[in-house]
């Protein structure tokens, strides 16, 4: 009886860990979407120096993120999202418009492939 008790108490736990694993994948997506998005707004409106101080603070918060975020999901597509940030500031500074629109758009992309990666579907655990 005790090993019943056990393992349903585990699979409990284990529910409940992955719900709270989805929904940091969740929140931190959607954030850094809208981050995303403002900074494409930006780049449209092609104010050059305003885009580049605010991709160093996209920077500093996908750093601050992509720690917590390494402890959940495969690294492959963090480090392809973490060098495409780390573009961003260099193509601003030179006003690079199109490369910095294009790294932007790949970026939203890559967080919509690890939300979607880490979701409970069954294509993604067979």
């Amino acid at each position: 009886m005790k090993r019943i008790v056990f393992a349903s108490a585990l699979l409990v736990f284990l529910i409940i860990f992955n719900c709270f694993c989805l929904d940091t994948i969740t929140k931190i997506k959607n954030e850094a979407t809208l981050k995303l998005d403002e900074l494409y707004m930006l780049t449209a409106n092609e104010d050059f120096e305003k885009t580049a101080l605010e991709c160093e603070k996209f920077t500093e918060y996908w750093l601050s993120e992509h720690h917590i975020l390494s402890l959940i999901v495969r690294h492959d597509l963090l480090d392809q999202t973490t060098f495409s940030v780390s573009r961003f500031v260099p193509l601003a500074k030179f006003e690079e418009k199109g490369e910095l629109a294009s790294e932007i758009s790949r970026c939203k992309i890559l967080l919509d492939e690890i939300w979607d990666c880490e979701r409970p579907l069954f294509r993604n655990i067979f």
